[in-house]
């Protein structure tokens, strides 16, 4: 019986007896992001890049020296670093690519992160470093983007890879992988509300890119196990002027350190022209 069985077992029958207790448990999890050793890659490429804070206790790095501006943004327990391979295909393009870390990930503060407070870091670089041209969001990051858009960021042509479709979903996936009731799983969703300040509902990507022109590029992996790939074709049906890139076998992580994923992201953002391939129905 490996650990995650072991939890499962635990949350069901603390559940029925101490339901809230396990909510504020799992709703703390899902909100604390994990922080990892960097890695040899990473070191190097915080080297070639220029490190600066901005905001209240933000910290991004800079590559690159271009007139046209790109942001990145990371996904959940990422950080800057981890976009190097995006960003130094944009930035060899003779773009300037400003990656940030979202509040408590990797050199930045906070006292709280969510989608939300990745969004309201997005929306501190356009106010301070802006304007950009295209802005790259992987993962929780590309939710955030769509937040930040809404709020009134315009950061010209968006690609978001490998996107939820809505952090309702996100956080229906969480509560049955963790083995939540259905009653632990409804006050779950109410608690991280409360604590996101937002329906979670509310959050949903195509909703939030509605009317911004261009449509944003799609770019999601058939294999991807964290965010299932049926995410993007929910998207597209709202979306139907988005470009869609599929890869085959790139996974959740990966897929932001491939070279030609990187093309085809520098491509878009810079000239908005990309191939677009087909997108599977969501069943």
């Amino acid at each position: 019986m490996n650990g995650i069985t072991l939890i499962r077992m635990k949350n069901r029958a603390l559940g029925m007896v101490m339901p809230e207790k396990v909510v504020r448990d799992n709703a703390r999890l899902f909100l604390s992001p994990r922080t990892f050793p960097l890695k040899e890659w990473e070191k190097e490429a915080e080297q070639q890049g220029t490190r600066f804070g901005f905001g209240d206790g933000l910290s991004a790095i800079r590559w690159g020296s271009g007139e046209r501006k790109i942001l990145l943004m990371h996904g959940w327990e990422s950080r800057a670093t981890q976009m190097y391979g995006l960003a130094s295909a944009l930035a060899a393009d003779g773009c300037q690519v400003i990656a940030i870390d979202a509040p408590l990930h990797g050199r930045s503060k906070g006292k709280r992160t969510s989608p939300v407070a990745f969004a309201q870091a997005i929306v501190a670089a356009d106010r301070e470093l802006g304007p950009f041209d295209g802005a790259v969001g992987h993962s929780m990051g590309a939710v955030a983007l769509a937040i930040a858009r809404e709020a009134g960021a315009n950061l010209g042509r968006y690609a978001l890879v490998s996107s939820p479709a809505c952090l309702y979903d996100t956080l229906i996936a969480f509560c049955n992988f963790m083995g939540l009731s259905t009653g632990c799983t409804k006050r779950f969703v109410r608690h991280v509300e409360r604590e996101v300040g937002r329906s979670a509902r509310d959050l949903d990507v195509a909703r939030l890119m509605a009317g911004h022109t261009p449509a944003p590029l799609l770019v999601h992996a058939r294999n991807d196990r964290e965010i299932p790939y049926e995410a993007v074709a929910t998207i597209k049906r709202t979306l139907s002027g988005a470009t869609v890139w599929s890869a085959n076998d790139l996974g959740h992580r990966k897929i932001v350190r491939d070279p030609t994923i990187a093309s085809v992201v520098q491509q878009f953002v810079t000239t908005g022209i990309v191939s677009e391939q087909e997108v599977a129905t969501a069943k």
